[in-house]
């Protein structure tokens, strides 16, 4: 895959979304049931990693459908980052030792069909309700990231997506399909 543009307006996420629930998908229901559910709580198999990005994507959904007045004005003083910008954020959290804890480790449920699938839907919900906001409105609200803090819902968007790619990524490198700390999706046309 080849490395496309970082989206930054509103039709690039549109696009994004769709792309990324199209090329995860599809290559978590490409892997065998065995490799899919080979894992367990301290090394998630890719069943647990589908499961987090779920647990994961269906609160930013959530967070898009509420009315734009019950959440919180972004601080004017507010640096809205670029999609690397983001993940350089990420990764340097991750670093410092923060980990997924309560309501997003994963318990995952159902079959490798069923899970992929809900995954989809997740994406598609994000993507379904981001078809309501106008572009300007993405960088005047904030929605909290309980590792990086107050986001603009531009940045928790990008984030979304690269959260997303950041565990098919894992996955990929787990499995050995791409050298470790090598980027792989990542690299993917957004």
């Amino acid at each position: 895959m080849s490395a496309g543009p970082d989206p930054v307006s509103w039709a690039d996420l549109r696009n994004a979304f769709v792309r990324a629930a199209d090329e995860i998908g599809e290559y978590f229901a490409g892997l065998a049931s065995t490799t899919f559910t080979d894992g367990d709580t301290e090394h998630w198999s890719p069943a647990h990693h589908l499961d987090h990005l779920i647990r994961s994507n269906l609160p930013v959904a959530g967070g898009l459908g509420v009315a734009r007045g019950r959440l919180q004005p972004l601080p004017p003083e507010h640096q809205t980052r670029t999609y690397r910008q983001i993940r350089a954020d990420y990764r340097a959290v991750l670093a410092g030792g923060a980990r997924a804890s309560g309501r997003w480790l994963p318990q995952p449920q159902g079959s490798q069909t069923e899970l992929v699938e809900r995954f989809r839907a997740s994406l598609s919900a994000v993507n379904d309700a981001l078809g309501g906001w106008p572009d300007a409105g993405l960088n005047a609200w904030a929605m909290p990231h309980p590792a990086l803090g107050v986001l603009s819902v531009r940045e928790m968007l990008l984030f979304t997506l690269m959260h997303n790619r950041h565990h098919a990524d894992g996955v990929q490198a787990r499995l050995g399909k791409v050298a470790p700390g090598t980027v792989s999706m990542d690299n993917a046309s957004l």
